[in-house]
């Protein structure tokens, strides 16, 4: 049973939800790996005990391990929206190992969807063992070329120093009257490493039905890459204000934090 509690963090940029959040989707592979899907062609997805490959689980006892082959394991979260629910949070967990080879990496998706069912636009992280410097990079954007991205450091973009569990982050939501996505990238104590919007003004409130998939498109990776706690959760209206209220006081804005009970 998954329990939750609310922090503060250290910097602005990060919604979390409040008070009156519900989980719609959660896995943390502690007895499957049910919510997620490999079909022919996509790789593979299995579950690990905790210290498997030398790994420990970000929570519980177990963890969950991706390949790709032409591309990689996605979740459809609790199923595909065509009502705009107001404001929409994922989040999954992701080990990211500093020697990893260089020139390797892997991309993660969240897509936004339309109120008539198709495909409206991804909203994508991007990890790199860079080329020319061997430094693990990370940045965002709305495409993927299927392969690990060499020129990260030429915009946006973080530097992943240490080895361990990041959280990748997509917050969804209405910005006068169109769809804007920060995407965040948090270290194990909860500070921001990484944090970007993306934002098209065609994008209008509109059109958006909300969530697609969350689809590793591709993980370049020998070995593949661990994944834990991946959810998907849309705060009540109480929490997205209250959420908005401590922005504007200057108090920052809640993460959530989960622990297993």
């Amino acid at each position: 049973m998954r329990a939750t509690r609310w922090v503060l963090p250290l910097v602005l940029g990060v919604l979390v939800p409040a008070t009156g959040a519900r989980a719609d989707f959660g896995q943390g592979f502690e007895t499957d790996v049910s919510g997620w899907l490999a079909p022919v062609g996509y790789g593979t997805i299995e579950r690990k005990a905790s210290g498997d490959g030398g790994i420990t689980a970000a929570s519980g006892g177990y963890y969950a391990l991706v390949t790709q082959t032409d591309s990689a394991p996605y979740t459809k979260f609790d199923g595909y929206r065509t009502v705009w629910p107001g404001s929409i949070i994922t989040s999954v967990d992701i080990y990211l190992d500093t020697a990893m080879a260089t020139g390797e990496g892997f991309d993660y998706s969240v897509a936004a969807n339309k109120t008539d069912n198709s495909h409206l636009r991804d909203f994508i992280f991007h990890i790199t063992q860079d080329t020319s410097s061997s430094a693990m990079f990370v940045g965002a954007s709305n495409n993927s070329n299927f392969a690990p991205i060499q020129n990260l450091e030429s915009g946006n973009h973080a530097t992943i120093a240490s080895t361990g569990w990041y959280t990748f982050q997509h917050r969804f939501y209405d910005n006068a009257g169109v769809l804007a996505v920060d995407m965040s990238v948090l270290d194990s104590l909860g500070a921001t490493v990484f944090t970007q919007t993306l934002s098209n003004v065609g994008d209008t409130i509109g059109i958006v039905g909300g969530n697609r998939y969350g689809w590793f498109t591709n993980v370049d990776v020998t070995g593949g890459i661990a994944i834990d706690n991946s959810s998907l959760v849309v705060p009540e209206p109480a929490a997205v204000q209250l959420g908005a209220f401590l922005a504007i006081g200057g108090l920052g804005l809640l993460r959530l934090r989960r622990r297993r009970a």
